[in-house]
């Protein structure tokens, strides 16, 4: 394997590893705020308002975490050049542009109407749309980066703890 498919590689491994990592912080934060909620909660016993913090919070944060999990697998397996590493990272990313997509179009959306609102003397929380811009932003070009390793490097080769 030559050295700059080398290099190549372990950078689409540790752009894999970062993102996964932001990935599961941010589902630890939307964990935390869900479960610093539950001593507010006025009325209830504490186990009903722990079972509608998490009914609220489960969901919220499994998404993120259970993205950033995979790709924390895919950043292992770019560093350590799988076999069946191109067919996951065409499935990942093929389905994780058009989210990716989606949601800058979502930030772009808020902004337009915080222009709007604040037009009639609303728009507080326009700036709220950087959010999903970033996060969509990030995941274009880990997928557009990804799809163009895909494609261009050549076939992995067996990892040497394969059989």
């Amino acid at each position: 394997m030559g050295q700059p498919v080398r290099l190549i590689m372990r950078a689409l491994a540790l752009g894999h590893i970062a993102w996964g990592l932001i990935l599961l912080a941010l589902a630890a934060w939307i964990a935390f705020s869900g479960i610093r909620v539950l001593p507010a909660m006025s009325r209830g016993t504490v186990a009903a308002n722990l079972l509608t913090v998490l009914l609220f919070t489960v969901p919220l944060a499994g998404a993120p975490a259970a993205l950033g999990t995979w790709m924390l697998l895919l950043g292992r397996q770019a560093w350590t050049r799988h076999p069946g590493l191109r067919a996951r990272l065409l499935w990942t990313h093929g389905l994780s542009l058009p989210a990716g997509a989606l949601a800058v179009g979502l930030g772009l959306n808020v902004w337009r109407a915080a222009e709007r609102s604040a037009a009639h003397g609303g728009g507080l929380l326009g700036g709220l749309g950087i959010f999903p811009i970033g996060v969509g932003a990030g995941m274009i070009a880990l997928a557009v980066l990804s799809i163009g390793v895909a494609w261009a490097a050549p076939h992995g080769r067996p990892c040497p703890s394969a059989p």
